[in-house]
Formats: structure tokens, C-alpha cells, sequence
């Protein structure tokens, strides 16, 4: 495969490739866990802080290996598929129900050793269409950005967001957490 100009570029920034794989979808059906998912990646790519590789060019790759995508769920799995597109890191997760409270976990993990860079869990209670807004915030978590005010205040309401699962890093003595 040949990189265009823009890619190039991209990687030359140090921008690192991305997949995503479906998330499962465990309480919801699959063509929800598969619109939140395309979210996912819309909002991903919108944070302009990696290169993501497409869900039909993926397929396409999978396709041509025998692989499918539904089936592979264990971060093994997941890490061979990355290997195969040639990117760094992949991102996969889960959206789950439990009466009428929806969750999102997501992490992003080196495709190279599987060690996970970052993950982040959400909480909504509410509509799942509620989730829309809860997956652009995951977006941005996982790409180690600060989500834009404006996002921030559009969760707002009922929704309970947690922030990234990073370490703390240790304090200095006398120093106090904000």
C-alpha cells in the first residue's frame, strides 16, 4: 500500500494510526453498537490527533485474510488484526445496559506489545440516544486530549462522566490536587 501526501504528512507530525474495531454490544442490539460506533470513529478522527484507518478498508484486508471483525473480541485477536493493517494502536470496547442505564468502556492499546494506553469508562442514565454525546467525550479521552467546552456542556444533565483511567502521577511534598 502507498501512503497519499496528506497521510504522509500526518505521520511525519507524529500522528499515530488507529482502527477501530466494532464494539460489542451487550443489552443493545448490534446496529446500535454499530451507529455508536461509527460515531466513535467520526469523533476521532474529528479530534485531528490520529490517522484512522476506514471500517470498509479494514474489512476489506480482513476479508482478504479470511478474518471476520464480529468475531474477534479478545485483545489477541484484536492485536493481530492491527498487525495486519499495518497500525499502531487499535481501540475496542464494549456498550452495555443495565435497565435503563447505558455504559461505554473503550481502550486504546499498542497493537506492538498490547499494553493499554488508555481506556475510558462512561456511564448515562437515560435514552441511548443520550450515549451520542457520552462516545464524542470517549473520543477525545482516548486520544489523550481535553474534550472542547462545548462538549463538556452538552453532557451536562444526568449524564456521569468519569474521567480517563490514567495514574496519578506523585505529588510533590505541600502541593495540593485540584
Amino acid at each position: 500500500t502507498t501512503l497519499n501526501a496528506e497521510t504522509a504528512a500526518q505521520l511525519a507530525q507524529g500522528k499515530q494510526t488507529v482502527a477501530i474495531l466494532d464494539f460489542e454490544g451487550r443489552g443493545i442490539n448490534q446496529m446500535e453498537a454499530a451507529t455508536l460506533t461509527d460515531r466513535l470513529m467520526s469523533e476521532m478522527v474529528a479530534t485531528d490527533a490520529v490517522i484512522l484507518v476506514e471500517r470498509n478498508q479494514m474489512n476489506e484486508i480482513l476479508q482478504e485474510q479470511g478474518l471476520q471483525q464480529s468475531g474477534c473480541t479478545s485483545s489477541e485477536c484484536a492485536a493481530e488484526v492491527g498487525a495486519l493493517l499495518g497500525v499502531q494502536n487499535m481501540v475496542s470496547g464494549a456498550f452495555g445496559k443495565l435497565g435503563n442505564t447505558y455504559t461505554v468502556d473503550a481502550k486504546m492499546f499498542s497493537v506492538e506489545t498490547g499494553a493499554t494506553i488508555r481506556s475510558s469508562s462512561k456511564t448515562h442514565k437515560g435514552d441511548v440516544d443520550g450515549l451520542l454525546v457520552i462516545i464524542e467525550v470517549v473520543a477525545w479521552e482516548l486520544v489523550g486530549l481535553q474534550p472542547p467546552a462545548d462538549l463538556l456542556a452538552r453532557v451536562g444533565g444526568d449524564a456521569v462522566v468519569a474521567g480517563p483511567a490514567a495514574p496519578k502521577k506523585p505529588m510533590s511534598k505541600g502541593s495540593k490536587r485540584l
